[in-house]
């Protein structure tokens, strides 16, 4: 097994091997193909394309996966944040705490719900700062499993009883991840999920699903994913569609069978990369677990000098990375006017030059591991 390699001896990319990139990203989705074909061709042939079986059937599976009594599916990880908030028993124009480094769908999903975002740093871990939400005054928080590790959901959730907060969890990249055995999604007032392609579990296009207990909440989600209606034709509520289509709904049971072997490979290459990575005598800031804290490994970030600089020497080494996220939320140009800010996130805005994100997939292997561990202290010593 390959270990890091010496500081005083630095390792050129082998030529052979650098002619062959690793890639940020790769889907490889051959074998759901061939699971599903004959599915995909029956729902064709039946033409019955929107909230079917199929869709009943994933959201029964998603709500056992998920240990939660319900799952709704919907037809984006932010109509599943919207509709969670939309659904909440908030008052229009409700304070909402996120964390400052997030994707931005995440802050536009407080906007479009019709409450105020309000940016909070986060953790060491990347998770939604306590000690910050501590000091504030807001009716509802929508902590982020960035990267694939859950945020402090067993301190937030004492705080949260004792405040009074309504929480929904962003668990767009944290399939599979757990607290104290409970899966993320069940810890929460509800749990909102993505299923772009990327995710760990992805569909082939757009989607995405709630996930609860609260019995009137699933009503609501229910008619506001479908212009409103609680029943045919009756419609109580000025929504929109966004549903869920029975061809996603196919993918992601599919997908949701797989997710335990996901998991179990995504870790395992977490496992290599820690391996040839913590004696290197650089602060990288390495994931893992934290105590009952398991991390699913959606992104594997590490924190780098001169991050742009390191991000070209690996790709002419034939690694390409990724980096989420380059602007905390507050500082996007549609944030501008839109939120509160009530302490600096100095956190997120320092950190958000140095964060990089490693290829991270299951079919990574493990001499592309070396590769990219190679490539990446390669470039921290030039």
């Amino acid at each position: 097994m390959s270990r890091a390699p010496s500081l005083e001896s630095p390792v050129e990319a082998p030529p052979d091997r650098a002619a062959t990139r690793v890639p940020a990203v790769r889907l490889d989705n051959a074998a759901v193909w061939e699971a599903i074909h004959d599915r995909l061709r029956e729902l064709v042939l039946r033409g019955r394309f929107v909230l079917g079986p199929e869709v009943e059937e994933f959201e029964r599976l998603a709500a056992l996966t998920f240990g939660c009594s319900w799952a709704v599916g919907v037809s984006s990880g932010t109509a599943a944040l919207v509709l969670a908030l939309r659904a909440a028993p908030l008052r229009p124009g409700a304070r909402v705490a996120i964390p400052a480094n997030t994707f931005f769908a995440t802050f536009e999903a407080v906007l479009l719900a019709g409450h105020v975002p309000v940016v909070v740093d986060h953790d060491e871990r990347y998770g939604i700062s306590l000690d910050e939400l501590e000091r504030l005054a807001v009716e509802a928080v929508v902590p982020v499993h960035l990267y694939g590790l859950p945020a402090d959901m067993t301190g937030l959730g004492a705080l949260a009883e004792d405040r009074g907060w309504w929480v929904v969890e962003d668990c767009a990249q944290a399939h599979g991840a757990s607290v104290a055995d409970r899966p993320v999604g069940s810890l929460g007032a509800a749990g909102a999920f993505s299923a772009y392609p990327t995710k760990n579990v992805g569909a082939w296009g757009d989607a995405g699903f709630v996930t609860g207990h609260d019995r009137e909440l699933v009503g609501r989600l229910r008619a506001l994913r479908h212009h409103g209606q609680p029943e045919p034709n009756v419609h109580r509520d000025i929504a929109s569609a966004e549903r869920l289509d029975n061809l996603q709904a196919l993918v992601l049971i599919e997908k949701l069978h797989r997710l335990p072997a996901e998991i179990a490979s995504r870790r395992r290459v977490a496992d290599w990369y820690r391996e040839r990575l913590a004696g290197s005598g650089f602060d990288l800031g390495l994931p893992s677990d934290q105590q009952e804290r398991r991390h699913a490994y959606h992104q594997f970030v590490v924190r780098v000098p001169d991050r742009e600089r390191v991000r070209r020497s690996m790709a002419d080494l034939g690694v390409e990375t990724s980096v989420h996220y380059p602007r905390p939320v507050h500082l996007q140009p549609a944030a501008r006017g839109r939120c509160e800010v009530p302490r600096v996130p100095e956190r997120a805005e320092r950190w958000a030059d140095r964060i990089l994100s490693l290829p991270m997939y299951p079919t990574l292997t493990e001499d592309e591991a070396d590769r990219v561990a190679e490539a990446l202290l390669l470039s921290l010593q030039r």
